[in-house]
């Protein structure tokens, strides 16, 4: 069973900074100290944990800052490490973030996330039911973390609503209608960016390419994101409709 407890002193960011640089590498990894100044200022850290036996095992964890901006919490990185990647883990940190967001009287969370990576996509928006707000191109710039190297960081903005919620958000995947313009992502762009051979780093070029003009279009046209289908496409519609 997964458990969630808050970041409240210099160990337990000390565990989060080791969770998060285990997911990321160590090239980009967040300091202990910027983890309690986010802490101290009154944004959000947490931990997943596990037993083993009569051990405790740290699998995963989450920061999130406050944004000045419409009474938002901003969720800048939630991760999962190892074998507890696919186990709810992930999800169990969201809804705990929620509630959290909730208790402390937040209107929603957002967060970015890579438009290119199907799982992510289908965990925000169906399995959280975060609503797509904007596209940015590069967003970060140049990373060179293990996960995001040698790529471009496009990035969709997300919105989780909290205020006016009773229950945390969810949705289901839809089904393209007339009229609806379809944008899909790759079975798998994690594994092609780690390939050494050269045709699939061509292969992920080209995607963020494809994917960067499919969205910037769609955007500049007033088109929105309605959903995500359960073959791993985007679904737009026109804000008209």
């Amino acid at each position: 069973m997964t458990s969630i407890e808050i970041v409240d002193n210099p160990r337990k960011a000390q565990q989060l900074a080791q969770v998060l640089a285990s997911v990321w590498g160590e090239t980009n990894a967040i300091s202990v100290d910027v983890i309690i100044a986010v802490v101290h200022s009154g944004g959000y850290a947490s931990l997943a944990s596990r037993k083993t036996g009569t051990a405790k095992q740290i699998i995963g964890g989450s920061l999130a800052l406050v944004g000045r901006h419409e009474n938002k919490l901003h969720s800048h990185v939630t991760g999962v490490v190892g074998d507890a990647v696919n186990s709810g883990v992930g999800r169990a940190l969201k809804q705990h973030q929620w509630a959290w967001a909730k208790e402390n009287n937040f209107a929603a969370i957002s967060w970015t996330f890579d438009p290119l990576v199907r799982r992510n996509a289908h965990f925000n928006l169906v399995t959280l039911g975060a609503k797509v707000v904007n596209y940015h191109r590069d967003f970060y710039g140049e990373l060179n973390d293990k996960i995001n190297a040698s790529d471009s960081t496009d990035r969709l903005v997300v919105e989780r609503r909290v205020a006016d919620c009773d229950l945390a958000p969810s949705a289901k995947t839809i089904t393209a209608e007339q009229g609806d313009e379809t944008i899909s992502t790759p079975a798998d762009i994690v594994g092609l960016r780690l390939s050494a051979n050269l045709p699939d780093q061509a292969l992920v070029r080209q995607w963020r390419q494809d994917q960067r003009e499919n969205f910037e279009s769609a955007f500049a046209a007033s088109k929105f994101v309605r959903g995500f289908t359960a073959d791993g496409s985007y679904v737009l519609s026109s804000t008209a409709s």
